[in-house]
């Protein structure tokens, strides 16, 4: 896919996700797509870190071409 495609497909899948706000606090949903109006395209990986027996995982997004850290997400053991 090309860049502008990737930047649409994000936009539609976010679009959906804010019609599911409903719930969310106002801070939360004041944020939306449409009044983000810079974009970043990075190529990145996601690298999965799992525990046996459902003992949490780590993933971890990092530019592909720097190693640079993009974000982290913990999931608690269940």
């Amino acid at each position: 896919m090309t860049d502008e495609q990737l930047v649409m497909k994000a936009v539609e899948k976010l679009r959906a996700k804010e019609a599911l706000l409903t719930n969310f606090p106002e801070r939360l949903r004041t944020v939306r797509i449409d009044s983000l109006p810079l974009r970043h395209i990075r190529d990145a990986v996601i690298i999965y870190f799992e525990g046996e027996a459902n003992a949490g995982q780590i993933r971890a997004y990092l530019d592909r071409e720097t190693g640079d850290m993009i974000e982290a997400q913990y999931s608690p053991p269940k």
